[in-house]
């Protein structure tokens, strides 16, 4: 198989998957290293495929848009998963996470949490990896874009996050 034609199933394989698929994962399926995987990422994306990296493994983006917000919050690393679980609860999903950094100005963590499991999964990394939050930079200030399936569940969201002394308003 050349390098043109794995390519081209990879980018099949990911806009066929509903999960992220790891680039340990795609290697063992095509034989190659992990990192001729994520040089093959690379190309795919610099020719205009939108692949998203997130700790889970490389995801195609959905190509229907959802009602997207960032959301402004505040919190210790302690209230993490409840926050986080707030939102998936409110019928959420969180996409990423922003800083404003003093040297790198915004400095942006993927995260593509559509459930509870995935909250479940990024919180056992940061506690296995000994991970630092981005937003021990900053204080516990940080953004999340979140989308949902109509305004309603942002705003339960917002509320309950509001209630809560999270959010940042």
């Amino acid at each position: 198989m050349s390098a043109d034609e794995r390519r081209a199933r990879i980018l099949d394989l990911l806009k066929a998957e509903k999960r992220p698929l790891s680039g340990g994962e795609l290697a063992k399926m095509f034989g190659v290293t992990r990192q001729i995987i994520v040089q093959d990422i690379a190309i795919l994306r610099a020719s205009g495929n939108d692949i998203i990296a997130t700790s889970r493994g490389y995801m195609a983006a959905e190509p229907v848009p959802l009602i997207a917000k960032k959301v402004a919050v505040r919190h210790g690393d302690a209230e993490t998963r409840d926050e986080l679980m707030t939102f998936i609860e409110c019928g959420c999903r969180v996409l990423d996470v922003i800083v404003e950094h003093p040297l790198y100005g915004e400095l942006h963590g993927m995260l593509m949490l559509k459930n509870s499991s995935d909250v479940e999964e990024f919180m056992e990394k940061v506690k296995r990896h000994g991970a630092t939050l981005l937003s021990r930079l900053t204080g516990g200030v940080h953004l999340h874009t979140v989308e949902a399936l109509n305004e309603d569940s942002i705003k339960m969201a917002e509320d309950v996050l509001r209630k809560k002394g999270i959010l940042l308003k």
